[in-house]
């Protein structure tokens, strides 16, 4: 199956709609472009401090996220 060729603001909006109800749901998210459609998360060391498993979290849903969508 194909991928869904989305933005990175929509990327982000998928992030932050997986994250409603957990107490990282402010958290700031950057979707950056690593070649040919693949993309990647991230988000500052500040807030990776205050939220010990952000990093975990935001890894999780960024694999699943790629199997679907890729940026345009």
């Amino acid at each position: 199956m194909p991928k869904k060729k989305v933005t990175a603001d929509e990327l982000i909006w998928l992030f932050h709609e997986k994250l409603a109800g957990t107490n990282m749901s402010k958290v700031r998210i950057a979707i950056i472009p690593i070649g040919d459609g693949n993309w990647s998360a991230l988000t500052n060391a500040t807030e990776r401090r205050h939220y010990p498993n952000l990093a975990i979290t935001v890894a999780r849903i960024e694999k699943q996220l790629r199997n679907r969508y890729s940026l345009k």
